[in-house]
């Protein structure tokens, strides 16, 4: 499993990620700030990678303009600090919920773990 971090996902986040073995691609560290969304989902879909963002626009660009996609995680927890959310999100890529991120929007929260499949 391959991810891809939006450039609202804090650079700790991306490293915590990473340490933990995970695959993690950074649009800050491939210099693609600003990119749209659509250009975002297209490298990622190309690349075989799951978006982790803080951008619930990723949603629109899904139903609305019906773009490909591995999966998107959408984290929308209370407490956005960086270590908050590198707990939640590493808890949620270690359970057994993982294996139904690819080609689903999760939205991952302290609360809970939901999966929208299209």
């Amino acid at each position: 499993m391959k991810f891809l971090t939006d450039e609202n996902i804090a650079v700790s986040v991306m490293r915590d990620i990473r340490n933990e073995g995970f695959d993690v691609k950074d649009i800050k560290e491939e210099r693609l700030h600003s990119s749209s969304d659509r250009k975002i989902m297209q490298i990622a879909f190309e690349e075989d990678r799951i978006i982790i963002t803080h951008d619930k626009n990723f949603s629109n660009v899904i139903y609305n303009e019906n773009a490909r996609h591995k999966g998107i995680i959408f984290i929308r927890c209370k407490n956005q600090s960086p270590q908050n959310v590198s707990n939640i999100l590493i808890g949620a890529l270690k359970s057994g919920v993982k294996d139904k991120f690819a080609g689903s929007l999760a939205i991952i929260s302290e609360e809970q773990i939901q999966i929208i499949k299209r």
